[in-house]
Parts: structure tokens; C-alpha cells; sequence
């Protein structure tokens, strides 16, 4: 075996050595040089390397897996004649040699060189050093940073002829119609240098300064300055005091208009009040013409609002849409408020192409606006249709699911939604034999309130989220043969909500969930029945409750307007209990205990746990093509008080697309476990493969190929333990001075196909550590990586894994 290994990873250096080797000037023409290498050495790290090569103007052919040319391997496959179908392939699948072009050195160090300026390094040099060897160019650019400048002082000067008001609004989120908080005020000089990103001694950071100039617009555009932008601030430096250091002063120019005669004057800026909010909430600019065109058929008014309904008549309540509208007849206008409404209004599901415009008017010689707000609404009612194919345990499946959804069941935007989900997977070699293979038929119905359900909250909270309350009940009827027969009922309410300002941050609380879970008498296998241990046939598959709560907190980066390149990150957090009413209850009642010490409900069991899990990813941006990601999560669930066992449905299985990878799903763990057969007919029985502790680490290389083609090399860790020592499942005990010993690790390679809308991912898994230890096995399969049908597992999933 230990042949095998070598002659394996000897194929692999093989490949990776003939394509490196493989003539990558083929099609170099005489006298002309391949850019093998563009690369930036520098003596200081002012920028992330990314960052910096991003200013090279001529880049090689990238590296797949950041090791080896493949798409100019492939392109050099190709022959000469491009009559050939099989030449024209290679060619559009591969990449061209990219010619070195000299002329692409000045147009770098310039960029390199006003980037470098901009952090603040004034007296850098950037010299590209150009090395030509057969047909071959190799170019470095060397960076001297120098010593940078520094900021000494900072000052903002504000004239009383630009801004004549000395006090500011304080900026607040929460204003509500009848509400004035006018009086909330603070000296403009404090509220300006409030959180400043200028600091003494900090980098003469051109970009930092323009962030600088960004946020004084800001807090000016939040307190009624509806006409000022950055263009009206601007820097002077002065860096006669020497040692590299810059006196900074920042000016904020007067507001300037071009009068009727077309001369420009200079005037002091002036806050502007919101005369009055109109809503058209069924414009459609193609049929409607311009606003001052649009026809209504009811218009409803309030305090300052008028909201005009169209063809379609009062089709959404009036309170949802002042609900959602942030922007207050009688109040500073305020970006931020803007933004606001634009946002709630767009997640209103039956509106759509949200607009909010201003307009100018003198009153009195003051500002003032009128605001006009326009929605197109949406389709009220929708269906959809998808089918899948499934992938488990080394079976093949399909699923299909229909799906009817209403965007504004009760005239208030609430989302109706019943879809009808059937999945047919077989586990015997005879696809066609219905009676043998696993079948799962349900359906589930919700109904999702565009607001916060919720007694005894205060208006200014219910206004500073973005929350839905959700009603959702699903049922589901699966039919494992060889194992059981089981239907599943579950009803309940969830709250979702997110801070309108802190978007990243993303909460559900499961107020109450309940499920019942039936096993209809004699839907058990008598085998399978006889190999699950009381305990496991007591709380797993008996006729049971699960009543429970739960809060989950996610955030993720992926869509922050200010990530700017930085790395994407998801957490997941999630905390749930159940059964603590129910116990509550049998014990007020006086429910007897069994011979198990478990009570229950109306003649049926019902579990009791605490259960937890976290999970945190990132991926590291390597280049254009190249990305690293990484993965590290972990549950634990625990039975106390009606329950000495968790319900399998609750419990953690390892293996499979998202987990450790060289197993298949309900294969790994718990611990050291393995199957022991005491007859030839035995099977293995997926219940001891569940455990109430999880561990998962992956880390993944990703690779766009060319195309919609992209290729993963990962390593993946993990598995699953219990938090007791149960019967037949000994060897899957945590122990603390054992568990790290019991860490299955993986290896493999990917596939993967992303059509921008979907990824289909295939991925196969190689083991490399089996802590399982079983007799006549190795715990160290990677050295055995042609023995398949043991050491290896194949996976096809939608998505990345993390």
C-alpha cells in the first residue's frame, strides 16, 4: 500500500511539473518576451500586497492555485491550424501568453508613485528592475517608501459669513411626526471635530482626508444642509514646520449660485425644512408620464403627508406607508432620514423601484422642500417552481418543490406563503423501485408581518429596526425503509429584525416552536427497532413533543458598502431550550415519572435540552482569481430534567458536503466509534453515528479557472462526540484528555460551476486521519489513497460549503 501512496503523489508532481515545464513561449513571437512575473518589493508596508500589485498595468497569466500557469497550459496545447475545432476549444478555455509591453513600466511607477504621495510618503521612489532571459521578462518594482509625513495640527475654520448658525441639530433617527427635538442642539465646532478621523501625528493620508471630507459632509447633509456636498470643503497644508510634519487647516467655502443674469455669487449655506411629503405608492414612470402628470383616484392626508393612490385604488394601508416613511413635514431635512425611507420602503414586498426626489421653494425668504416619493408596486401574487438533485450517503436523488406566495395578503405587505415539497432518493441499486427507496412528501405555509408584533414596545423602537413577525407551520411525512415510518407537525413564531443603521447585524428569537413528531405503530423496522438501545427508542423514535425557543444572531460583511477589499466574514451564533414549559406543566399536573425518570403530556414524551452552536468563516481575497477561505465551528446540546438522551433530530451528525469531506454524511464519529457487525447481514445503524458535540475546521483554496469553471483544494477537520457515556456508543464519550486524538481529518479536491445565480459544487474527499482505529484498518488512510470504496467520498452540493 505504501507503493501505491508513493506512485499517487509522484502522478500528482508529475502533472503539476509537465505543466509548468510544457513550453509557455510557444506562441511568443521572435523578439518579443512572455511577462512571466510583475511583482512589488517595498521596504515598508504601506498597503496590503493586493492592494499594491492592483497599480501594475501589465499583469502575467494568473496562477491557478497560485502555483502554475493551467489556462496558459491549455492555451499551449492548442496547434497552430485554427481551422480545428479542438485548437479553437483549448484556446477559448485557456489564456493567451501576455507579451511584455515596456512602454506599460512608466504608466506603473506613476500610479505607484501618486498612491504612495497619497499615504503620506512625498519622497518615495518606485524603480522597476526588468530581468530578460529566454523569451522570458521578469519585472519587480522596488519601492523606497522614505520616511512619511505626519500631521502636527489640525484646525477647521468655519466663518460666520459661510455657516451663520453657531449650533447644530443633534442628528437623531427616532424624530416621529408631532415630535420636536429641535431644542437637542450642540456648538458646530464640537459636533465637527466630534470623531474626527484627523488626528495629531497621524499619516498625511490623502485618502483618509477625503474619508475626512466625506463625514463633515455628512454630519452637514443630517442637520438641513440639503445643498452642500464635499466639493465645498477643502484642505490647505503647510509643511514649512519641517521634520516631515504638516500643519493642516480645513475651510469650509461659502455656497455658491448662478443668478438669472448668469453671474455667480457667493452666499452662506442655508438649512432647509420639509414643507410636506407626497407618496405616489402606484406610479409607473411608462404609463404615468412625469409626476406632475400623475392622475389619482384617493388621495388620504395627515399631518403634512398625502399619499396618492392610483388605478390599482388603496391597495396598502396608509399607516404601513407612514410607518416606513422617515422623512417629517416640519423637520431639518436629513440625508439620513432619506436614506432611511428609502430603505424601509423598499422592503415592503408589494412595492418596488423606489424613488425619493426634492424640490426647492422659497417661503418667506426661507429653504424649504417639498419631498415626492415614488414606488412602483409590485405583482401581488407569484409561483414558483424548482426541482434538485440530491446527494447522500453515496445515493442519488431528486427533490421538487411548488410554491405559491401573495405580496400583500391583508392589504398591509405581509408575505402569504404554502409551498408543496416532495424528494424521492434511492438507497437501493434499483432507482425504479418505489417501494425500497427513501420518500419525503410535505408542505409548509407562513405568513410574515412587515412589522414588530410585539406589546409593550415604544414607538421610537419599533421605528429604529427593520423587524417582521412570522407565523410559519409545516408538515412532513418521511418513509425511510429498513428504518421507520415518520411524520413531523410544527407550528410557530419567529421575530426577525435588523438595525436600520448597523444593517450587518442580523437577530431571530424564536418566541415558541412546537413540533410532533409521529411514528405511526409498526413503522419501525423490527431489526433497526432491536438494535436502538431503550433510551435511543424511548426519545428518538417514540410519538414526542418538542416545544422550544431560541435566539440566533448572524452577521456577515458580504454586502457593507464599506468593506473596500477587505476580507468577507460570516459568525453565527444560536442558543435554544426547550421542554421547560412542558415540565412545568407535568409538574403541576402531577404527571408520574416512567422507568426511564421521564414524565409526560397528554399520554406522550417530550424532550428537554439546551442547545448551542457557533460558527465563523472568512475568506481572504489572494488575488482576481485566487481566494483563501476558512471555516471553525462548533455545537454542544444537553439533556437535563424529562430527557436523558437528546431527540435525534437535534443531536449532530458529521461527514457529508459541509462537513469533513472524505466521509460520507452520518458516517464519522461519534470519537473512535465504529461499526462492529455481529452477523455478516448486519448493517450499520446511522442513530450511534449522531453525537451531542461538534467540531468542524476547514480551509479551502479557490481558483477560477476560465469560464464559468473554478477549482477548490481543501483540507477539512472535524467530528462529533457525546456528552454522556451512552450504551453502544462508548467510544464516542468526550473526553478531555482524549478528544483531540479523535479529530478525523480530510483532504480533497473540487469542481465547482458558478452561473452567477447558482454554484453547483462537486467535491471529492480523500481520508487522510481515521481515528475510528478499527481492526485490520490503518489510521492513516491517506496513505492509501487508490483504495476508493474506503478512503474516499464524492459530493455534489449548490453553494460553497462555508
Amino acid at each position: 500500500m505504501k507503493s501505491k501512496s508513493v506512485i499517487f503523489f509522484v502522478i500528482i508532481i508529475f502533472c503539476v511539473a509537465l505543466i509548468q515545464s510544457c513550453s509557455s513561449t510557444k506562441f511568443v513571437p521572435d523578439g518579443e518576451y512572455l511577462l512571466a512575473s510583475a511583482t512589488v518589493k517595498s521596504d515598508k508596508e504601506v498597503v496590503p500586497v493586493m492592494e499594491m500589485e492592483s497599480y501594475i498595468k501589465q499583469k502575467p497569466n494568473f496562477k491557478t492555485f497560485a502555483l502554475f500557469k493551467l489556462p496558459l497550459f491549455l492555451y499551449n496545447l492548442s496547434g497552430k491550424d485554427t481551422t480545428k475545432w479542438i485548437n479553437r476549444t483549448l484556446r477559448s478555455g485557456g489564456d493567451p501568453p501576455v507579451i511584455y509591453d515596456s512602454t506599460m513600466l512608466d504608466r506603473t511607477v506613476v500610479d505607484m508613485k501618486r498612491m504612495m504621495t497619497n499615504k503620506g510618503y512625498l519622497n518615495a521612489t518606485v524603480t522597476p528592475i526588468v530581468k530578460l532571459n529566454k523569451k522570458k521578462a521578469r519585472v519587480v518594482y522596488n519601492i523606497k517608501a522614505g520616511e512619511p509625513y505626519r500631521i502636527d495640527n489640525y484646525k477647521i475654520a468655519v466663518s460666520d459669513t459661510v455657516l451663520p448658525k453657531r449650533n447644530l441639530p443633534i442628528p437623531s433617527e427616532l424624530l416621529r411626526t408631532g415630535r420636536n427635538r429641535s431644542n437637542l442642539t450642540m456648538n458646530i465646532d464640537s459636533v465637527l471635530y466630534r470623531n474626527t478621523l484627523v488626528q495629531k501625528n497621524s499619516l498625511f493620508d490623502l485618502d483618509k482626508l477625503d474619508m475626512e471630507r466625506d463625514r463633515i459632509t455628512s454630519i452637514l447633509r443630517r442637520t438641513g444642509y440639503y445643498a452642500f456636498n464635499k466639493e465645498y470643503l477643502g484642505f490647505e497644508a503647510d509643511t514649512t514646520p519641517g521634520n516631515n510634519k504638516v500643519d493642516l487647516d480645513l475651510t469650509i467655502y461659502p455656497y455658491s449660485e448662478r443668478t438669472q443674469a448668469g453671474y455667480l455669487i457667493e452666499t452662506p449655506h442655508r438649512q432647509y425644512v420639509i414643507k410636506d411629503v407626497e407618496l405616489l405608492v402606484d406610479y409607473n414612470p411608462l404609463e404615468d408620464g412625469s409626476v406632475n402628470e400623475y392622475v389619482s383616484t384617493s388621495v388620504y392626508e395627515r399631518n403634512g403627508y398625502k399619499i396618492k393612490y392610483g388605478i390599482r385604488g388603496e391597495y396598502i394601508k396608509p399607516d404601513i406607508i407612514l410607518s416606513n416613511c422617515y422623512v417629517i413635514p416640519g423637520a431639518l431635512y436629513s440625508e439620513t432620514m432619506t436614506s432611511l425611507t428609502y430603505s424601509a420602503l423598499s422592503q415592503l414586498q408589494i412595492l418596488k423601484n423606489v424613488n425619493i426626489s426634492y424640490t426647492t421653494i422659497w417661503e418667506n425668504d426661507s429653504t424649504k422642500l417639498r419631498c415626492v416619493i415614488t414606488c412602483v408596486s409590485d405583482k401581488k401574487q407569484g409561483i414558483s417552481a424548482e426541482i434538485e438533485g440530491t446527494n447522500s450517503d453515496a445515493y442519488l436523488g431528486v427533490g421538487a418543490g411548488l410554491g405559491y406566495l401573495h405580496r400583500n395578503i391583508f392589504k398591509g405587505s405581509e408575505l402569504f406563503n404554502i409551498k408543496l415539497r416532495g424528494s424521492y432518493e434511492a438507497i437501493t441499486p434499483d432507482f425504479t423501485n418505489f417501494d425500497d427507496n427513501y420518500f419525503e412528501i410535505g408542505g409548509e405555509a407562513s405568513v410574515t408581518f412587515p412589522r414588530f408584533m410585539f406589546p409593550f414596545l415604544n414607538e421610537d423602537f419599533r421605528r429604529s429596526i427593520h423587524a417582521s413577525t412570522q407565523f410559519n407551520s409545516s408538515y412532513t411525512f418521511q418513509r425511510r425503509p429498513g428504518y421507520f415510518v415518520r411524520t413531523v407537525l410544527a407550528t410557530g413564531v419567529k421575530y426577525i429584525w435588523q438595525d436600520r443603521r448597523l444593517s450587518l447585524n442580523r437577530h431571530v428569537f424564536d418566541l415558541i416552536n412546537v413540533s410532533y413528531i409521529h411514528l405511526p405503530k409498526n413503522s419501525l423496522n423490527q431489526d433497526f427497532l432491536n438494535d436502538l438501545t431503550p433510551a435511543a427508542r424511548r426519545y428518538s423514535f417514540e410519538d414526542h413533543f418538542i416545544l422550544s425557543t431560541g435566539y440566533t444572531f448572524s452577521r456577515s460583511n458580504v454586502a457593507s458598502p464599506t468593506r473596500r477589499g477587505q476580507p468577507i466574514y460570516s459568525l453565527r451564533a444560536s442558543v435554544e431550550t426547550a421542554g421547560n414549559l412542558l415540565a412545568l406543566a407535568a409538574k403541576l399536573t402531577g404527571a408520574k415519572a416512567d422507568e426511564l425518570g421521564s414524565k409526560q403530556i397528554f399520554g406522550t414524551n417530550f424532550a428537554q435540552y439546551a442547545r448551542g452552536i457557533v460558527d465563523y468563516s472568512r475568506t481572504h481575497q489572494v488575488d482576481e482569481k485566487n481566494s483563501i477561505a476558512w471555516h471553525v465551528g462548533g455545537g454542544l446540546i444537553y439533556p437535563y430534567g424529562n430527557s436523558k438522551q437528546n431527540p435525534i433530530q437535534k443531536r449532530f451528525f458529521s461527514g457529508g458536503a459541509n462537513s469533513v469531506r472524505g466521509w460520507a454524511i452520518r458516517e464519522l464519529g461519534p470519537g473512535s466509534y465504529y461499526f462492529i457487525p455481529a452477523s455478516p447481514t448486519d448493517r450499520d445503524n446511522f442513530y450511534y453515528h449522531s453525537g451531542d458535540i461538534r467540531f468542524d475546521a476547514s480551509i479551502e483554496y479557490r481558483s477560477k479557472l476560465f469560464w464559468i469553471v473554478e477549482l477548490g483544494a481543501f483540507v477539512d477537520a472535524g467530528n462529533i462526540w457525546t456528552i454522556k457515556s451512552y450504551e453502544d456508543q462508548s467510544r464516542g464519550f468526550f473526553k478531555l484528555n482524549q478528544f483531540y486524538k479523535e479529530i478525523a481529518v480530510a483532504w480533497g479536491l473540487g469542481l465547482r460551476l458558478d452561473f452567477d445565480f447558482v454554484l453547483i459544487r462537486l467535491d471529492g474527499g480523500w481520508k487522510a486521519y481515521d481515528p475510528s482505529d478499527q481492526p485490520g484498518k490503518t489510521r492513516w488512510p491517506i496513505k492509501d489513497p487508490f483504495k476508493f470504496n474506503d478512503n474516499f467520498a464524492w459530493h455534489i452540493a449548490v453553494g460553497y460549503p462555508f
